[in-house]
């Protein structure tokens, strides 16, 4: 049901208790409304509110405008975010969703690695990981996450992530290391100079979100051998952090990934697998619909978590 056609059923639906799932990455939100039979009503996008980057005011500000006249009919919330592994930040972002939806019965908040896990393993063991803007992987039991190399963000790991893949693309760029055809399409296409790059990087907030913004260029030039060099490199330390790191027997454990990165360089993926002698099973841009499933596949128990 899309929003335009939301409106004939609104009074027939705003009696019934409603469900929010969240799936937030640092750059955006996606969200998707459900009814009492696990029925989808209604999704909708917004900004990442990621609590490292993002106050619990501005946080309280975009729930409350996503969920618009519906908030009154939303009887819980399980919300999967970027930056709320810890429970500190987990309270933060809990904090701002219970001034937004008061009337909310249940407000779960969870790590996002947690929420890839159940998407793409569902109750099955593996190794779940996210490439998006950020980077991040888990060794998943079936009902938790049981192992998880630390997360320390774009300037000490996160390698292949789109912050750090957008940031080893513009080093390049401003030490004139690409090709000049390469960097005048650079400048034509984002029509910003060295300097304005270098305030955005210096002297502006939410550097991690800027950095991400120009992996499209780095997908469109991926042949040229700078790039693809750049691109095969993080993701060799992608996998030898995230992946190898773990004592267990990943030849017989589901290699799982999620995210738009993941997604748009799988081919790269797949390849540098290969050279470990391993294989992935799943690459999904958006974990939203398997989040739908994992909370409501057993209908006799829904919505649990």
């Amino acid at each position: 049901m899309n929003e335009v056609s939301f409106g004939f059923a609104y009074f027939h639906i705003i009696q019934r208790s409603m469900i929010l799932i969240a799936d937030s990455g640092s750059t955006k939100t996606n969200w998707v409304f459900l009814d009492s039979k696990g029925r989808e009503v209604l999704s909708r996008k917004s900004v990442g509110l990621n609590p490292y980057f993002v106050t619990g005011t501005e946080i309280r500000s975009v729930v409350e405008e996503v969920s618009g006249h519906l908030s009154d009919s939303i009887e819980k919330v399980l919300f999967y975010g970027a930056g709320c592994g810890k429970q500190k930040k987990a309270d933060v972002v809990q904090s701002a969703i219970h001034l937004a939806l008061p009337n909310s019965q249940e407000i779960q908040v969870e790590g996002d690695i947690l929420g890839a896990a159940r998407s793409t393993l569902q109750h099955q063991e593996g190794i779940s990981c996210i490439i998006g803007t950020g980077a991040n992987s888990c060794v998943y039991d079936g009902r938790k996450v049981v192992d998880n190399v630390p997360s320390l963000g774009y300037l000490l790991a996160d390698f292949g992530s789109g912050a750090v893949l957008g940031k080893d693309t513009i080093a390049l760029l401003l030490q004139k290391k690409l090709p000049i055809e390469i960097q005048e399409d650079f400048y034509s296409t984002y029509q910003m100079d060295d300097r304005e790059i270098l305030d955005r990087l210096y002297n502006r907030p939410i550097v991690n979100s800027f950095l991400a913004s120009f992996t499209p260029f780095l997908l469109k030039h991926s042949h040229v051998p700078e790039l693809e060099l750049l691109i095969e490199q993080n993701f060799k330390k992608f996998f030898e952090y995230f992946i190898l790191s773990y004592k267990v027997d990943l030849t017989k454990s589901p290699i799982t990934l999620v995210g738009s990165i993941a997604y748009h360089f799988r081919s790269f993926l797949y390849k540098e697998a290969e050279n470990h002698g391993l294989q992935i099973s799943t690459i999904v841009k958006n974990p939203l619909d398997g989040l739908v499933q994992f909370h409501t596949a057993n209908k006799s128990k829904a919505f649990s978590i």
